[in-house]
């Protein structure tokens, strides 16, 4: 199958186009692990068709403009709430703001619902759709 072909249907997957703007996020997804560590405490990211993500690092909520180019997304800037984290959601969160500010490649897998963002440096958010 055509490369682009494929990649046009992964993201839209991860980002619903086409829907109403004054629909609800389509597309959230649970954030399990972060460079291979798994998150604790609910952490997801959700997309909408309007250009905006909003979501939880597991301890604050963040959100943000979102934009597509390609397989890369760019989010930001991020505004959050500010409430103490107690370890290790601290640490969590340090490492999805840090990733969800630079670009990300997206690799979405239709068969199993899941995604991974990855960051130039190799870093990672790996993604599982939530159903609706």
């Amino acid at each position: 199958m055509n490369r682009l072909l494929v990649t046009a249907v992964a993201m839209a997957t991860l980002l619903p186009i086409g829907a109403g703007a004054d629909e609800a996020p389509l597309s959230v997804w649970s954030i399990v692990a972060v460079s291979g560590t798994a998150t604790e405490n609910g952490a997801e990211i959700a997309f909408s068709a309007d250009g905006h993500a909003s979501g939880t690092s597991g301890c604050n909520r963040f959100s943000g403009a979102v934009s597509q180019q390609g397989d890369v997304l760019t989010l930001g800037p991020l505004a959050s709430t500010r409430m103490a984290c107690p370890e290790p959601l601290s640490s969590q969160e340090a490492a999805i703001f840090a990733l969800l500010g630079q670009p990300l490649r997206v690799a979405v897998d239709l068969t199993t619902g899941s995604a991974t963002l990855t960051a130039a440096d190799g870093a990672t958010l790996a993604l599982q759709r939530r159903r609706q």
